[in-house]
């Protein structure tokens, strides 16, 4: 299950990578070509399902309990990101029709979303090497051992 727990964490992580790679797409295109879908999809499905497999994965393996913890935080936090903006219409009114003129409070208030996103990216990159380490611990070499004893 560690190794399983390893494959997942992986593509946890590159798909966060793809997902700020996606953002970028949206934010330097035409609005038009609505290319901000591709990234919703990502966050709303990939990612939602990569974190959930990641948590799954982790307690499986007895990953331990930083590291379940904070495979629980990401995909609280990848939540959250969608919880944000049903928010943001909530208080501020914002709909996916007023994208291009929100008022100052939502403006300020959706400007957590890439902080956000970034605090998931390293907590993705942080669970992806612990689960490498743990699923495919490099060979030990004849000096190791006697490195523990000492």
């Amino acid at each position: 299950m560690r190794k399983v727990f390893a494959v997942v964490a992986v593509l946890f992580a590159i798909s966060l990578v793809i997902q700020l790679y996606l953002a970028g797409i949206g934010v330097f295109s035409k609005e038009s070509d609505d290319l901000f879908a591709i990234h919703a999809f990502n966050g709303q499905v990939v990612l939602r399902l990569l974190a959930l497999l990641t948590l799954l994965a982790a307690a499986f393996a007895r990953a331990g309990k930083s590291t379940i913890w904070l495979s629980a935080v990401a995909l609280f936090l990848i939540i959250f990101q969608t919880i944000l903006f049903i928010l943001a219409g909530v208080f501020f009114g914002v709909s996916p029709d007023s994208h291009a003129a929100p008022p100052l409070g939502a403006t300020i208030m959706l400007a957590v979303h890439p902080v956000i996103g970034v605090a998931v990216l390293a907590i993705g990159g942080i669970l992806a090497r612990r689960a490498t380490q743990l699923g495919f611990p490099r060979a030990r070499t004849a000096a190791e051992p006697e490195k523990a004893r000492a």
